[in-house]
């Protein structure tokens, strides 16, 4: 019979997680609760069940272990196992996805954004039979395509009667954020005491008192340790004593009890059975019987009707595999590669551990084993699966390759000494021209701070580069050409013809229509050659919808080459297809970069709902670097309504989303932003010395590209200072570039300063100008509309002031640019005209994510299909349309239809 384990000094907690549980049929929930190995997760977590079930709340639990932290999706299948009736009524490609990750269909495994789609899915559909308890343990030792998923989905799921229980040795970190945290710490002396006299037999006098010292508030180290000396106090002293008691009560089992024991360590199996069996297999005989008896009473094993045999606790298996003789774990991993032979994935491990050679077969599995961790986000499980892979492969080319692929994912993963050892031992062992090149290419974009790319010497690099590519790498060396040109681009100097990147570039000889080489063009000289870029990519014709990925290279080359209308459409295209594939090498840059493409093309509703759904996905991959260049995109569009940035909200507080806003791209959107926000709060002064550094060319924060964008503010701030000898030479500055360069976003700055200065020569001539021919970017047109009309007013033209006024307010309540709609109308007012506030619009009562959905349910949409576009449950996007249409006064599509119709475009 299980024993009921006893609750002290967790009283808040368990009264909080209880609330969850009594009110999850009116809202759902995730909690991520940490603590260190025996402070009383697990405790915890079954009185929570146990208050579930007397609640009639089902309960679906899932568990890592090291024996499946390798194998793809083995955490997930385990929660959802009991739901697999539900898979035949999910979308096609959802149902194909878990089908392909569960081994139930053949195919490439999918990737853990749909998997967590459409186990999002799933659960809902679940939870509208009755509310869900979900409980997920030791989430630090699950397989990393299954904890993206189950992150993803704990995120998404509030609006579900389903709360979701996670556990982790892990502290807090950026992955977390979006989920709410509990940490459990040690227990304070007066709860120590109480647990010690909730003992059967508790220590007394100076045991107690010693046991006290040893266990340092730690509950299992209190009920496991009486009787036992003190240790050191240093930290993790306690986890390392409590290892070493449950190994030694391991070792005093006989032979045949601790390979059974140490089979469910390895294996994962729950059954007395299947562990009697491996012995079998391992020794020629069963164990006796009374092994299972042995282990308990050793406080190794705990069983019970609903799981099985498990480990009395996570550090009980610490112990056993790492206390095992190797001869007996050897033979027990034979038993199980033996017994699971027909399910390659799930021994890939085992029989890694068992080869003591060369094993091409093997070597090539860990290699395709990489490539999927890699994919799934999981750096660091790629970087061990490539290095044992080149363990196993013989001396040569494939192995120094190997472990090259091991280095790369190594720095991913922020590993750079690891990283290091790995491309020296590569470089020692490679007499291969292309491996020596790759091999010095790696070790130059290492992130030690010590390489000459660090101190901005691309030379080092772009060596390596030109010799991959003359000994016949091309696709390598034009990647890594990609690599540094983003980084050219991202510090955005102006080219000087000759300097070695672009000679570097035109080595490659990529064929004019190759879209990398495309983007190579941009990237490297976006002014120089910008035409020529958009000549090559509109000469290609439209994208088709099925290649996403040529959509976004394509995309993005007419983003930076500022043709932004071209930009959008293939942009958008990208983006559906990446979202619909669950693609996450590349969807992540298309958001933000279609973002800014509608930006331009006057959709700023569209605009941010992309930005914002970035900052989502930044979240879910746990990229603290790309949700700061997301939340910095969001920044933007706030600026547009007056709120000023905030660093420390951008950043999240993250030392590598510091580093991020270091880089110039991310420094000129932050002083844009605080520009705008200046201008609407009347100070001038402060918006031109924001942007003042964005022009001077021995500023580290110069970057014309910038500069074109925020010329609208630039001359703004100059006008209200009386500085008009800088606009002339802004203006000046503009033309030169347009005589090489035609692209719309510099033909808008070029037009927006000309009519700042027309405006006192022949004011109504430069109105005519702009009504007869509107700037490119619709934002910057109704900028000037609103200077022009401004200009109007305060030299007297007061009925010509008004008209103009009034196209730049119907402009900006298109695009919709609330902040400069009121400022409008307050110039309006100003001419003496009794402008009445803006009538109200119906879908300001709407969160974004209720406008959002509407938007879609306007297009037809079934709740599922907007559900699979926003990454949301179904139930979810239900509930957002319920709150919607009740915040509206309508009961129906048909109603929202008008009540939208009667909004400005949301993109």
């Amino acid at each position: 019979m299980e024993q009921r384990a006893v609750v002290v000094g967790r009283d808040g907690e368990l009264a909080r997680l209880r609330r969850l549980i009594d009110r999850i049929g009116a809202e759902g929930a995730a909690v991520v609760v940490d603590g260190d190995a025996g402070v009383g997760k697990t405790t915890l977590v079954e009185a929570v069940v146990e208050h579930t079930r007397a609640r009639g709340v089902r309960v679906l639990r899932t568990a890592g272990s090291t024996a499946e932290s390798g194998e793809q999706y083995a955490a997930l299948q385990l929660l959802l196992h009991p739901l697999r009736d539900g898979f035949r009524v999910l979308p096609p490609p959802q149902r194909s996805a878990l089908e392909v990750a569960f081994g139930l269909a053949d195919g490439a495994p999918p990737s853990p954004l749909l998997a967590g789609l459409a186990a999002l899915t799933v659960v809902s559909d679940a939870a509208a039979a009755g509310p869900l308890l979900l409980v997920v343990e030791d989430e630090h030792w699950i397989d990393p395509e299954s904890r993206w998923a189950l992150r993803m989905l704990a995120r998404r799921i509030g609006e579900d009667p389903v709360v979701v229980l996670v556990t982790t040795r892990e502290r807090p970190s950026d992955d977390d954020a979006g989920l709410a945290r509990m940490h459990l710490g040690p227990l304070t002396e007066h709860e120590a005491d109480a647990l010690l006299d909730a003992l059967p037999r508790p220590p007394l006098g100076a045991a107690r008192r010693a046991l006290l010292e040893l266990a340092q508030g730690n509950p299992l180290a209190l009920v496991e340790l009486t009787g036992r000396g003190p240790e050191s106090s240093e930290d993790g002293a306690v986890t390392r004593r409590l290892e070493t008691a449950f190994a030694e009560r391991f070792t005093d089992l006989d032979q045949p009890a601790r390979l059974a024991v140490l089979a469910i360590a390895l294996g994962g199996t729950t059954t007395a059975e299947d562990a009697g069996r491996f012995v079998d297999r391992a020794l020629g005989r069963y164990p006796d019987p009374s092994w299972i008896d042995r282990a308990v009473a050793a406080s190794l094993l705990v069983w019970s009707d609903r799981g099985g045999l498990r480990f009395r606790h996570p550090l009980v298996q610490t112990a056993v595999t790492n206390i095992s003789r190797p001869s007996e774990r050897a033979a027990v991993l034979r038993a199980l590669v033996l017994e699971h032979g027909a399910d390659p994935a799930r021994t890939i491990w085992w029989r890694s551990e068992l080869a003591t050679g060369p094993d091409a077969e093997l070597s090539g599995e860990l290699a395709a084993h990489a490539s999927s961790a890699l994919a799934a986000g999981d750096p660091v499980a790629a970087a061990r699966a490539s290095a044992r892979a080149a363990e196993l492969t013989g001396a040569g080319p494939l192995r120094v390759g190997r472990l090259l692929d091991a280095a790369d994912h190594a720095a991913l993963a922020g590993r750079t000494a690891d990283a290091a050892l790995l491309v020296q031992r590569a470089a020692t062992e490679s007499t291969d021209p292309v491996l020596s090149a790759r091999a010095e290419w790696i070790r130059e974009t290492l992130p030690t701070g010590r390489t000459a790319l660090a101190r901005g010497d691309l030379t080092p690099a772009l060596r390596a580069v030109r010799a991959l590519e003359r000994h016949g790498a091309v696709d390598l060396a034009t990647g890594a050409l990609l690599h540094l040109a983003s980084i050219a681009w991202d510090h955005n100097r102006v080219a000087v013809p000759g300097a070695p990147m672009l000679e570097a570039v035109r080595a490659l000889a990529l064929p004019d229509d190759d879209p990398r080489s495309i983007l190579l063009a941009a990237a490297t000289e976006p002014m120089v050659r910008g035409d020529e870029v958009v000549e090559r990519v509109l000469a290609r014709g439209p994208v088709a919808p099925d290649d996403p990925e040529q959509a976004w290279w394509l995309g993005y080359s007419l983003n930076i080459a500022g043709e932004f209308v071209g930009a959008r459409e293939r942009l958008e295209v990208a983006v559906a297809g990446l979202r619909a594939r669950g693609d996450l090498r590349i969807l992540p840059q298309a958001l933000l970069g279609a973002s800014m493409s509608n930006h331009q093309a006057g959709r700023l509703g569209r605009a941010r709902a992309l930005a914002e759904e970035a900052v989502v996905l930044g979240r879910d991959l746990g990229d603290p670097g790309y949700t700061t260049a997301a939340r910095a995109c969001v920044a933007w569009f706030d600026g547009i309504d007056g709120t000023p940035p905030d660093r420390d909200v951008i950043t999240g507080g993250s030392p590598a989303g510091a580093h991020v806003l270091q880089s110039s791209n991310m420094r000129a959107s932050l002083l844009g932003t605080t520009a705008v926000a200046a201008l609407l709060d009347r100070r001038p002064r402060d918006a031109g010395a924001a942007l003042r550094p964005l022009l001077e060319d021995d500023d580290e924060a110069y970057n014309p590209n910038f500069a074109v964008l925020t010329t609208q503010d630039w001359v703004d701030a100059l006008l209200a200072t009386d500085a008009r000898d800088r606009v002339e030479l802004h203006a000046r500055r503009l033309a030169e570039l347009h005589a090489t360069w035609h692209a719309p976003i510099l033909e808008s700055a070029l037009r927006y300063t000309e009519t700042a200065l027309a405006l006192d020569v022949d004011p109504l001539a430069a109105v005519a100008a702009l009504r007869s021919r509107p700037l490119p970017m619709p934002y910057q047109h109704a900028r000037a509309l609103l200077l022009a009309g401004d200009h109007l007013r305060r030299t007297g033209r007061t009925e010509e002031g008004r008209a103009v006024l009034h196209a730049a307010l119907a402009c900006f309540e298109e695009l919709p640019a609330p902040a400069w709609a009121r400022r409008t109308r307050e110039v309006l007012r100003a001419t003496g005209e009794r402008l009445p506030d803006a009538p109200p619009s119906r879908t300001t009562v709407l969160t974004p994510q209720e406008l959002r959905i509407c938007t879609l349910a306007d297009t037809g949409l079934t709740n599922r299909a907007i559900a699979q576009q926003l990454f949301l449950s179904p139930r979810t996007v239900g509930a957002h349309l319920y709150s919607a249409y009740r915040k509206l006064g309508i009961s129906s599509r048909a109603q929202l239809a008008e009540v939208l119709a009667a909004e400005p475009e949301q993109g």
